[in-house]
Order: structure tokens, then C-alpha cells, then sequence
């Protein structure tokens, strides 16, 4: 489907007449942005990489990945000392850690102005990954990618589900007309929660106990001392 389709689908099932363009669509982008923070979606989810600086400062976040959109917790990781980055800190932890830590071994790293800040300031040229969030939900080229974070043209699809963008731009089309939408919100709802539940893979639950972590443990299933 394209925006055009979406649209199309949308005004037929309200039951009005399908438009023949909406290259301009308000309710469309505004649907696919809302989509892009309500979820961490793993279609979205990329890795980032950062050869570090000799400073606090590392340079600005897009700079480092020009479709940044936000940091998939707890993934920042220095390649070069095999030690992770704990963060993003808030305003008044940051302030606390430059007050009171003077030194150590213990990374941290804080978004402020669009900045990435790490303490202590690393030596130049080591290697930091990271997962991210792309803003970006639009696939601009028709490469199965997304590398826009608007429609453009009526001839652009998504990477979203189409179908929970269709039925959001059904209920905000009512509710800016200032008719009843409660139903119409209620079955997007439903389905962005079915959606969201069934992307991607899911860890195992175990009621037994801890289980062996695959990476805090490399031994072997029989044989040991062999």
C-alpha cells in the first residue's frame, strides 16, 4: 500500500469520497510519527557506531547517525575496553557525577543540546556501538527501507504496519471534523496492541529461577575439565 492507498482505504471506509492525491497529508505523517514513539519497533531498530574523541564532547547525535530518532536502552557498549556506557543521565545526575567523581573506570554518557557527552572523556579512536531508534518510517525509494520520516509523494509506503496507519487516520480525521470517534479509537487501539505484542521475538520466562545467561557464561554442556 501507498500513502495514496492508505488514504483511499481510509475515506472509503469513513465514506467519503477517495481523494486521487494527498501528497500533503497531515493525518498520515502525524499518525506515523505518533507511531515511531508509542513502540520501540525492531523494523525501526538500528546499530550506531562512534570512533571516539579525546574529549567530553563526542559531537552532536546526528551527526554520529543522521536518522537518530532515540537510544534503545542499556545497548552502548565500548568495543575498545569491552566496557558498557551507562545512561543517558539525567541533568542532576550528570552535575552530581562531575561534583563528586574525580576519576575511575565506570562509563557514563548523557544527551544534552543534541550533544553526546561521555565521562570520564575517553582517549581518541576507540570503537562504541549502540542501538537506536530511527526517526525514519518512510520508504522514500522504494528500497523496502525507511529513509524519510514524512510522506512526500503519493506513491511512498511505509515500513509500519499500513493497516494501524490507515485506522489512525480514520479516528483523527473524525475527531478534527468533530464527530464520534470513541469506536474507531478503540478498534486502533486493539489492533496497535496486537501489533506491538506479536513484533519481533520475545525472551523466555522462567518461574524456576535465574537461568545461564548465554553471555555471562562460555562452558560447555557435557565434558567439563575434558
Amino acid at each position: 500500500m501507498t500513502l495514496l492507498t492508505i488514504c483511499q482505504d481510509a475515506a472509503n471506509i469513513i465514506g467519503i469520497t477517495a481523494p486521487d492525491a494527498v501528497s500533503a497529508s497531515t493525518d498520515t505523517n502525524q499518525e506515523g510519527r505518533a507511531l515511531v514513539q508509542r513502540y520501540t519497533w525492531q523494523l525501526l531498530t538500528k546499530e550506531g557506531s562512534h570512533t571516539t574523541l579525546a574529549a567530553e564532547s563526542q559531537g552532536t547525535m546526528v551527526s554520529i547517525a543522521a536518522d537518530f530518532g532515540r537510544f534503545s536502552n542499556d545497548t552502548m557498549w565500548n568495543r575498545t575496553t569491552d566496557r558498557t556506557y551507562y545512561g543517558p543521565l539525567t541533568g542532576s545526575e550528570w552535575q552530581r557525577l562531575l561534583a563528586v567523581v574525580s576519576g575511575g573506570i565506570t562509563n557514563y554518557f548523557r544527551i544534552r543540546g543534541g550533544l553526546l557527552l561521555l565521562n570520564p572523556a575517553p582517549p581518541a579512536g576507540e570503537s562504541i556501538k549502540f542501538e537506536y531508534i530511527t526517526k525514519n518510517w518512510v520508504d522514500e525509494s522504494g528500497g523496502t527501507v525507511a529513509d524519510a520520516d514524512k510522506f512526500t509523494a503519493d506513491s511512498q509506503t511505509s515500513v509500519l504496519p499500513e493497516e494501524l496507519i490507515t485506522l489512525g487516520v480514520i479516528w483523527r480525521f473524525l475527531k478534527i471534523k468533530g464527530l464520534s470517534y470513541e469506536q474507531q479509537f478503540l478498534e486502533y487501539q486493539s489492533r496497535l496492541q496486537e501489533y506491538t505484542q506479536s513484533e519481533g521475538a520475545r525472551p523466555i520466562l522462567r518461574m524456576s529461577g535465574q537461568s545461564r545467561a548465554i553471555l555471562a557464561l562460555n562452558v560447555p554442556d557435557s565434558g567439563f575439565g575434558s
